[in-house]
């Protein structure tokens, strides 16, 4: 049960955390790179979210994937209410190391 729920939203919350740092290092400093940052954190972790879920069910995921996408993708949508907010707190982290862009 532990390693069924827990690790996964721990690995989710920890992509989080860390994604939109990793981009910020490559992409350049300012607000709207911030936005864009985000977007592209997001869709990421969605996709990551989406993917888990349907290595969680297993043998039933590629069937349920034919059937009913959508699952996934609501499934994806919910498990945003733990990894939304850490996304947003990484993101708001960043500006405070900029040194040409000024917020």
């Amino acid at each position: 049960m532990f390693t069924d729920v827990v690790l996964p939203l721990l690995g989710l919350g920890l992509l989080a955390w860390g994604l939109p740092w990793a981009l910020g290092r490559v992409l350049p400093e300012g607000v709207a790179w911030l936005v864009v940052n985000g977007l592209i954190s997001a869709a990421v972790l969605a996709v990551v979210a989406a993917a888990g879920f349907m290595l969680l069910y297993g043998a039933a995921g590629g069937v349920v994937w034919r059937e009913a996408p959508w699952h996934f993708v609501m499934l994806s949508a919910r498990s945003a209410l733990l990894w939304a907010p850490i996304l947003v707190l990484s993101l708001a982290n960043l500006p405070k190391g900029w040194t040409e862009a000024e917020w």
